[in-house]
């Protein structure tokens, strides 16, 4: 099968799916180079591929994303402010920097290129703290050796352990720092708790509290810890936190977005310019410190081209909310390449986060039966890998399957199997005969199945059904049906056996394809929800050069900063991004206010 390079077309479609789904390198040795700038030395090098074909990091320092700085004199500046720290982006970082900021005494100014804050989020993973003391879930909770190791060799140890570890120690005051913006902010007893009717637009629940009796995250070889929490609205949490800002003197700018950075001779940050949209003008802002929280550039092809060109070559689609009125990405690496201009390292390894929910995915985002470990088929009817795998790693073997495809099946006894899958993200562990309150967030939602959940899926067409085996298979194009029957005949050999010699998958899970009717879900590839690697950073969120020195007055937090993830999103920890963002979001306030 020949690869398709992604069309702008293709691309683009997430935009689209957006509305339906809400619920690589760059080099530190050298300076970096502008296309313009080095565009013989990358046809000699041969990073310039062709049109609609992927352009990845060949080692010269050239970054063909990356553009000329504009060049921005002071006739073209309408407006000159004079603040202390300026925060650019109002995300899951931006918002708690603004808050840290001006809590710490400085004047702010924050710029956001949306007409409002962006919240694609809805978890954070999290270590002690009070609030999550109310489950038990206190300091000492989790071995910190053990979650940090755990991070580092996921991401292939290419991030940094002083921000991971860092991240351990701090995260739970800052949760309780953060929610304490939000008086209305209701706290559940448990995961799936009775909410009273005043508080159900926003809410904050354990996840997994109290843990399934049959999950024990100690004996599990890609464990998902019990340490996260869900917000029914996260958003109204950081409309809070926001406002904490703005009485506090916060100077907030919409639709306005930072252009570039203003360094001194020295090298040192001293402002920015911005634009206001629409204006042909600019915004000089001068200030002590620069907070860039612009979060990641997912929507932005030319650099998923150069630092993931693995996911253009596959076809992965993307999936962002994070948009302006004019329904434009604002996700497009605008941090990034203003911390390139002024001299800043991009770190090397970045991280696709393309999370498998499991086949035939509704509008919700959920799987048929989530991203759970039954039995797997590819085209070829073959068995092709330990089908106890987190999403993460999942969509990794589906993506070297024929046609990017597989089919995951099940049987008859999916209610009374779900309970020993285990407790993590994707994951449908809950059985259930009726549905959910209709005010139950939806990362709640994700663990559980009902019948009826089922039988929509199968009435939608995002589900197979047959009261047989074989004439299951039949309704699979293209799918090699002998050699199909006698994976599956295998597979339930193996599991009357009680152990994975094949495969080596846990004998817990190992449930045989037996009891009719039978039921089949297609698997293709997953959507990118983020692409994940930023400046070179540390865990003061300063922003280091391409020769790894300070560069003053520079801070950087969220999917901007480098050093948290690498190769792969981690799935030991559910919500991992959006904790970081606010634990280096206060952070990075923190610091710039300090000038530290």
């Amino acid at each position: 099968m020949a690869v398709e390079g992604m069309s702008r077309r293709k691309f683009l479609s997430g935009a689209a799916l957006a509305g339906a789904v809400v619920a690589g390198a760059g080099l530190v040795g050298c300076a970096p180079k502008s296309s313009s700038d080095a565009k013989g030395e990358a046809d000699a090098a041969g990073t310039a591929g062709a049109a609609g074909g992927t352009v990845g990091f060949d080692g010269t320092g050239v970054m063909p994303w990356l553009g000329e700085a504009p060049e921005i004199s002071d006739a073209d500046v309408s407006e000159e402010i004079d603040t202390d720290v300026v925060i650019v982006g109002l995300g899951c970082a931006g918002v708690p920097a603004a808050r840290a900021a001006v809590e710490a005494g400085a004047r702010v100014v924050c710029l956001e290129s949306s007409s409002k804050l962006n919240s694609a989020a809805s978890d954070m993973a999290i270590f002690g703290g009070q609030t999550q003391a109310t489950w038990g879930r206190g300091d000492g909770f989790l071995d910190k050796k053990m979650v940090v190791n755990m991070h580092m060799e996921e991401c292939s140890h290419h991030v940094s352990q002083s921000v991971i570890s860092r991240y351990y120690d701090e995260s739970g005051a800052a949760l309780d720092w953060f929610v304490s913006a939000s008086k209305s902010l209701y706290i559940a007893p448990e995961s799936y708790a009775e909410i009273p009717a005043e508080n159900q637009e926003n809410y904050m629940f354990p996840y997994m509290y109290p843990v399934p009796e049959t999950y024990d995250y100690t004996q599990e070889d890609l464990p998902c810890y019990p340490t996260s929490v869900g917000f029914s609205s996260l958003s109204t949490v950081m409309a809070d936190n926001l406002q904490v800002a703005v009485d506090g003197g916060a100077d907030v700018r919409y639709s306005t977005k930072g252009v570039k950075l203003i360094q001194g001779d020295d090298g040192a940050v001293t402002g920015i310019y911005a634009q206001a949209a629409g204006s042909d003008t600019y915004l000089k802002i001068n200030a002590k410190s620069v907070v860039l929280a612009t979060g990641d550039y997912l929507g932005n092809e030319e650099m998923m081209k150069f630092y993931a060109p693995e996911c253009v070559e596959n076809g992965i689609q993307i999936l962002s909310i994070d948009m302006d009125d004019e329904g434009n990405y604002t996700n497009v690496g605008e941090g990034h390449k203003m911390g390139a201009w002024a001299g800043a390292g991009i770190e090397q390894w970045h991280a696709p986060m393309i999370h498998h929910m499991g086949g035939g995915a509704g509008a919700d985002g959920r799987g048929v039966i989530g991203n759970n470990g039954y039995l797997w088929l590819n085209l070829r009817g073959e068995r092709f890998m330990n089908e106890d795998l987190p999403g993460q790693q999942l969509e990794n073997q589906v993506e070297l399957q024929p046609q990017r495809k597989a089919y995951q099946f099940f049987d008859s006894s999916w209610p009374e199997q779900l309970q020993y899958f285990p407790a993590a993200h994707g994951v449908a562990c809950i059985y259930r005969e009726d549905a959910l309150p209709d005010y139950t967030a939806s990362g709640l939602r994700i663990n559980v199945r009902t019948p009826a959940d089922i039988e929509a899926a199968v009435e939608e067409g995002r589900c197979l059904k047959a009261d047989t085996v074989e004439e299951l298979l039949a309704m699979i194009d293209g799918m090699d049906v002998e050699a199909a029957k006698a994976s599956i005949e295998r597979y339930n050999e193996l599991c009357a056996a009680g152990e994975d010699t094949d495969f080596f998958k846990s004998s817990k899970r190992l449930f045989a394809l037996e009891n009719g009717p039978f039921y089949a879900a297609e698997c293709g590839c997953a959507l990118t929800l983020g692409n994940l690697g930023g400046l070179e950073s540390d865990s003061d969120c300063h922003v280091y050069s391409t020769e790894r020195e300070r560069i003053p007055g520079l801070y950087v937090c969220g999917a901007t900063q480098g050093g948290r993830f690498a190769v792969q999103y981690p799935i030991s920890l559910k919500g991992l991004s959006a904790g970081m963002c606010m634990v280096y979001g206060k952070i990075a306030g923190e610091n710039a206010a300090a000038g530290k």
